[in-house]
């Protein structure tokens, strides 16, 4: 399925901070500047999104394995072709051995921690049915987050609700420079590594 819209690529764009962070984002973020070249279209917003996604995590006991996990767990519930796909660089092993607990239909809650299953039941709840957070599921969040912990987790994991659905309406392909498969099935099928 193509992109509904071109993306910008590293040194198109007439911004030199927007190229730049372009070409951050072959070799840092996920190594494929797909997302970051939809944004660009729109390079004074595409920048402030960067600045307040770089701004996560801020809690001292939140990493970005964590958020990671909550990332692809929105993904699943969205069937987002290209965020389940991609894998954030700085985390990636960290997070491999975990990943199958967040990519399936339910959470395995028995691969992850309890703070981690927290989290990424947040963000299926969020992704699905935000009305279903029961204040029962607050306490728990409670015992385990400090609230500032538990407003970064919302916060973050509302803004990867609305990218992903950014995202999925754009039917966004990795790019051929990347390390992902091309061609991605929306919604999101099993992802396959390209070899090489």
């Amino acid at each position: 399925m193509p992109d509904r819209i071109p993306i910008v690529e590293p040194g198109e764009s007439h911004d030199e901070d927007v190229n730049e962070l372009l070409r951050e984002a072959t070799t840092e973020w996920y190594e494929d500047a797909a997302f970051f070249g939809a944004m660009a279209h729109e390079p004074t917003v595409f920048k402030r999104l960067v600045e307040t996604l770089g701004a996560f995590p801020q809690s001292e006991t939140i990493d970005s394995a964590l958020l990671e996990l909550v990332r692809l767990r929105v993904a699943k519930c969205h069937e987002c072709a290209y965020c389940g796909t991609v894998r954030t660089v700085d985390v990636r092993e960290d997070v491999a051995p975990k990943e199958e607990a967040v990519l399936g239909d339910d959470i395995d809650e028995t691969a992850l921690t309890h703070r981690e299953f927290l989290a990424v039941k947040l963000a299926d709840y969020l992704s699905t049915d935000p009305h279903r957070i029961t204040d029962a599921f607050f306490d728990d969040l409670r015992a385990e987050f400090a609230t500032d912990e538990i407003v970064e987790l919302l916060l973050f994991s509302s803004l990867e609700v609305g990218l992903d659905r950014f995202t999925i309406a754009l039917t966004l392909d990795t790019t051929e420079a990347g390390p992902y498969p091309n061609s991605l099935d929306y919604p999101l099928s099993d992802p396959q590594p390209r070899d090489g």
